[in-house]
């Protein structure tokens, strides 16, 4: 389950930002980690991204946004949302759940680590 990729990680809050950049980490992943949805787009334009683990609401630019506009610049990337809402939120968003995967907040250590390996291991 272990890995070397490099992970876009997109969350506003700094406790949970620091909690999740510690666990990929634990699992041998390289972590990038951006405050907003504009951060994070700017991170993935300078940076060799393998998958983006973003929270849906956050300031400035949230995750919605900012994963059309990191799509719009690579349509392979991977993504994961992450989300304390209610699970049908992508499809209010119009997104098809085949594109993204979404992880209910709270998440454990062990399944984070599990559906991260499962998005980069899946064919494109």
């Amino acid at each position: 389950m272990h890995g070397d990729e490099t992970i876009l990680l997109a969350e506003d809050d700094q406790i949970v930002r620091d909690a999740t950049k510690a666990i990929l980490e634990y699992g041998g992943f390289k972590v990038i980690t951006a405050e907003n949805g504009k951060e994070a787009v700017l991170m993935f334009k300078e940076n060799r991204i393998d998958l983006v683990l973003m929270d849906v609401f956050m300031p400035i630019m949230n995750g919605f946004e900012a994963f059309r506009l990191i799509r719009g610049s690579d349509p392979n990337v991977r993504i994961v949302f992450t989300s304390g809402y209610a699970s049908d939120i992508l499809d209010r968003e119009g997104i098809n759940a085949g594109d993204v995967r979404l992880l209910q907040k709270p998440v454990s250590s062990d399944t984070l680590l599990k559906m991260v390996r499962i998005t980069l291991d899946a064919s494109l």
